[in-house]
């Protein structure tokens, strides 16, 4: 692959360089674009937030030194491509003399610091605020400009509509009370993982430390030998949130009513904003959204929106993280001249949410990164959207596109998102837009799935149209699209469109190919070669086709029961997922399930024993799980599942081979003494390969993984393992016991109970 190049040639610019870490002098903010000696220059606005003043100046210079375009980033900055190497420092010296800065605007540094756009509350100017502090505190501080690799912070109010706490390095979540929930170790690219819960209960005073303790960390414990390594997430990966953690106490000492330890928890989201794209703020004036496709729009138009926004007597703009622009702050009386004159203008802002509203990079045009492009297509895909003869709800769907893997336009997160890739597709090498379905921000953060690979531009457009038609066909009236996906699951919809949609270039992924068998196995052995060739997505959702509520799925929450609950949650978000509560599993596993409930929208649900624990206990005398632990599971989980079986035609395992023991020889499908037929899709694959499936969908492993637990039970029978025992040998330790029961039981002849 291409290396990373990212500065111009070693130049000493005076005030304006910055030596790096390696040695190399560069200008901050620029990055060298695919024609030689053009260069893109960048611009940070903090907080997404600049005067009028500015904004006529940033217009002004990119017809002086650019291309005559803004482009909008996903971080709320401004980037002007097409500077020819000559021009860079008279640019960059014009640009300081708006007040604003490219420092740290690229680079190894601290990003550009953003605060939540989709937000109604007073807070806001307070974040913005906090956000210049922080700013000034960064800004041309070597320390911060020299890092391992770049380290981006967010900030949302309590009532933001998206937040994108969970992508960043750093996220604050406001809190009742105005302190701050605290999110580490997010981002997207090629690996991409959503962040952790650090702290709540921060308070505003005690947040520019933090910052500092964290962005030590990173300098101090990120890969600096390996680029591809060098984000603060792979840092999480390797030692854990709790190692980071202690090593942020180390150097910030917390005040007394930060909750160090704590656990998440899903409030229900704040109301939505309607599509007028006038929102009403809570000081009772209005912010007025301005519709920019893919943050594109010249100087001549920037110039005009600034005109109409002075006349309306606003005095800033806002710039989103999805790219649009907004002015807040605008009075009542003032809102119909000002919609009108952008209606006039071509930015209705009743195009806000929709098809006017496609998020996308630079893309090959001009990134050097870039596989496809996504400059001027976004703008052709816009107004394929807006022809689509359907009804208006179903064309507000959140769009992204990608030129490459490293996600800019985050489609990660987006209703559909096309991320630009290469490699083969029908025995040819290509470039096209790999197809993501059902990222989602709203209420929770949801990675979306990849359902196609390598899509032309043709095939993505008519993917894209087909998203509107199957949408119209399978809402409830004005349903939202991520109410719709958790009403019918991911598959049902990435399915429709694989009927509407003959690709041309690009290819279904597995999961949709109609190979599958139709039929109940009657020769198990036969019907299980069939099976194995198959994926772990593709088993699953051949049980769920054939048995439908006959088929029972158990999961104790170890790592491949967590990927079978998400893959059931694609294919069937109604169909429950079992979780024996023995009244002995770990604090940990219980609220580790309601995570997985709240936050990944699984449907985990809680099954135990008959009677309590005080009773089990008066029955069975203190310790039954020392004394005969083959009897302590019997009655604590065996005897449940005969319960959970009763009317089951066939019941769902993750075990795998891999694991040896007794599951060592463990089928796909085998067929048990009472009937019912026990799949266990993935008995083939590694644990490595769970593992991985896991971090790529952006679902946390349980917390007890990074103590050393591989496999969890029940808690007085389970313990930690290190690197060179088996996956399984922290159960039942020293009792010559590996299994509950569970996998045995029904393999002799049932009715001995």
């Amino acid at each position: 692959m291409e290396p990373e190049i990212r500065h111009i040639a070693k130049t000493d610019y005076a005030k304006h360089r910055v030596v790096r870490s390696d040695g190399e002098v560069t200008i901050d903010g620029v990055y060298p674009e695919r024609a030689a000696g053009v260069y893109m220059v960048r611009v940070r606005v903090p907080g997404g937030i600049m005067t009028l003043a500015q904004a006529r100046a940033l217009a002004s210079f990119a017809h002086q030194y650019a291309n005559g375009e803004w482009h909008v980033d996903t971080r709320a900055n401004v980037e002007l491509h097409g500077v020819p190497e000559d021009r860079l420092l008279p640019f960059i010296e014009a640009i300081e003399t708006s007040g604003l800065s490219t420092r740290g605007a690229c680079g190894d540094s601290v990003r550009n610091i953003v605060t939540g756009s989709e937000s109604a509350s007073a807070s806001v100017d307070r974040l913005n605020a906090l956000v210049d502090r922080l700013t000034r505190m960064f800004m041309g501080k070597p320390e911060f400009e020299t890092l391992p690799r770049k380290f981006k912070i967010a900030f949302y109010a309590r009532d933001d509509r998206e937040p994108l706490h969970r992508i960043n390095d750093l996220g604050f979540v406001e809190e009742e009370g105005g302190t701050f929930e605290v999110w580490v170790g997010g981002g997207l690219g090629k690996q991409p993982r959503l962040a952790d819960l650090l702290f709540k209960r921060v308070p505003e005073l005690a947040v520019p430390g933090l910052v500092a303790a964290t962005v030590q960390i990173h300098n101090a414990w990120s890969n600096r030998k390996n680029r591809a390594q060098a984000r603060l997430k792979f840092v999480l990966e390797e030692h854990g949130v709790e190692q980071l953690r202690d090593w942020i106490l180390e150097k910030w000492v917390p005040p007394l009513e930060v909750e160090l330890k704590p656990q998440p928890s899903l409030s229900p989201p704040p109301a939505r904003f309607d599509a007028s794209g006038v929102h009403a703020q809570q000081n009772g004036a209005f912010k007025v959204r301005v519709p920019i496709v893919a943050g594109d729009i010249t100087g001549e138009q920037v110039v005009k929106l600034v005109d109409a926004a002075e006349a309306a007597g606003a005095k800033l703009l806002h710039l989103s993280v999805r790219q649009n622009i907004a002015i807040p702050d605008v009075a009542h009386a003032n809102v119909p001249a000002l919609v009108a004159e952008l209606e006039r203008l071509g930015y209705p802002p009743s195009g806000w949410f929709g098809a006017r509203d496609i998020v996308a990079c630079p893309g090959a045009s001009s990134c050097r990164k870039g596989f496809v492009e996504t400059h001027e297509f976004a703008q052709v895909l816009s107004r394929e959207l807006e022809s689509v003869a359907a009804p208006g709800f179903a064309k507000r769907l959140r769009i992204s596109v990608s030129g490459c893997p490293n996600s800019c336009s985050q489609p990660q997160l987006f209703d559909l998102g096309f991320r630009g890739n290469a490699g083969k597709a029908r025995g040819a090498v290509v470039k096209g837009y790999d197809l993501l379905i059902g990222g989602r921000l709203y209420g929770r953060t949801l990675l979306g799935q990849q359902f196609a690979s390598l899509l032309s531009q043709e095939d993505l457009l008519a993917a894209a149209k087909a998203g509107v038609l199957a949408y119209a066909a399978l809402a409830v009236a004005d349903e939202p699209f991520d109410a719709l996906i958790d009403r019918v699951g991911l598959h049902k919809f990435a399915g429709e469109l694989a009927t509407r949609v003959e690709l041309k270039q690009g290819e279904w992924t597995e999961v949709l190919r109609d190979d599958l068998p139709r039929e109940s196995p009657t020769d198990v052995e036969a019907f299980e070669a069939r099976l194995e060739t198959k994926s772990p997505r593709q088993i699953l959702r051949w049980g769920v086709e054939t048995f439908g509520e006959s088929l029972l799925v158990s999961s104790a929450l170890n790592a491949g029961g967590v990927l079978l609950a998400h893959y059931l949650r694609e294919l069937a978000p109604a169909h429950p997922v079992f979780l024996i509560d023995t009244g002995k599993l770990f604090a940990e596993t219980l609220a580790y399930a309601a995570q997985l409930r709240e936050q990944f929208g699984l449907k985990v649900v809680l099954v135990g024993p008959a009677f309590a624990e005080p009773e089990f206990t008066d029955r069975y005398g203190e310790r039954l799980w020392q004394r005969d632990p083959a009897l302590c599971c019997h009655i604590r989980k065996v005897q449940v599942m005969a319960e959970l079986r009763k009317g089951k035609r066939a019941w769902v395992s993750a075990l795998r081979q891999e694991q040896g023991g007794e599951r060592a020889d463990v089928g796909v499908l085998e067929r048990e003494a009472d009937g019912v037929l026990k799949l266990s899709p993935l008995a083939l694959v590694t644990r490595e390969w769970v593992d991985e499936e896991l971090r790529t969908l952006g679902i946390p492993q349980h917390p007890l993984l990074a103590k050393g637990y591989r496999s969890l039970g029940c808690a007085p029978c389970t313990q930690p393992v290190d690197e060179q025992q088996g996956e399984r040998d922290g159960r039942w330790h020293g009792t010559g016991k590996t299994e509950c029961g569970l996998h045995e039981y029904w393999k002799a002849t049932v009715g001995h109970e």
